[in-house]
C-alpha cells in the first residue's frame, strides 16, 4: 500500500497496516489483497467505494450479515417452489405460438 491508496478520516486513521508482497487469497480465497488496514471504527461505504477496499466478514460491525456469496449459497440451497398442477395458463406460452 502506498501514498493515497487508502482512506485516512479524521480522528479515524488505520490502525494496523499489513503489507503483502504480492497479491494473496484472502476471505476464504474469495478475493486477492495487497495488504489489510485496520480501522478503529468503520469507513463508509463512499470510502470504501472510492478506494475500492471490502470489508473483512470478521469486522464486529459486520456479525450477523452474512456476505452477498453466504446469501448466493443460502439461497441455491432452498429448494425450488413447486409449480401449482391446474394453473390456467393466463398467456401464451412459446410452445403454444
Amino acid at each position: 500500500m502506498d501514498i493515497g491508496t487508502y482512506p485516512k478520516p479524521p480522528g479515524n486513521g488505520p490502525i494496523e497496516i499489513f503489507n503483502y508482497d504480492e497479491r494473496i487469497p484472502v476471505e476464504g480465497g474469495n478475493m486477492l489483497a495487497w495488504g489489510e488496514l485496520i480501522y478503529g471504527k468503520p469507513l463508509t461505504e463512499k470510502q470504501m467505494y472510492d478506494y475500492e477496499l471490502k470489508p473483512s466478514s470478521h469486522n464486529p460491525d459486520r456479525a450477523g450479515r452474512p456476505s452477498i456469496t453466504g446469501q448466493l449459497k443460502e439461497a441455491a440451497r432452498r429448494p425450488e417452489p413447486s409449480k401449482e398442477p391446474g394453473r390456467q395458463k393466463t398467456g401464451k406460452s412459446h410452445e403454444d405460438r
